[in-house]
């Protein structure tokens, strides 16, 4: 799990060179979202935020979608998306929507019992 933290850390870093060459607002906002993702990654693999017995993580199918949206943003100019993004983007945006309307039927219906 390492492994993954160092590779969001290089994300993050990618975004920043990005961001020194070309200042936008979206690239800024991936620097941010892959550092707090590579911070979080490494709290779960040293086992601050997870013990060991952490094999199944929910929580990134809420945190990787945020990294894809976060990603297409910086990665093109608005406007200028390629059909690929336009549908990655729809995916994504539908995916967190399905989510949100899960925890929305949970917290209204299941916790009246």
């Amino acid at each position: 799990m390492k492994g993954f933290a160092l590779i969001a850390a290089l994300i993050a870093f990618y975004f920043l060179t990005k961001a020194s060459r070309q200042p936008r607002m979206a690239v800024f906002a991936a620097v941010l979202v892959w550092l707090a993702y590579a911070v979080y990654e490494w709290q779960v693999a040293t086992g601050v935020l997870c013990d060991a017995n952490c094999n199944i993580r929910v929580d990134l199918i809420l945190l990787w979608p945020v990294l894809l949206i976060a990603t297409l943003f910086a990665s093109y100019a608005p406007g200028k998306w390629t059909p690929a993004a336009r549908i990655l983007r729809a995916t994504g945006l539908v995916f967190i929507a399905l989510i949100v309307a899960s925890f929305g039927y949970i917290f209204l219906f299941e916790s009246g019992r």
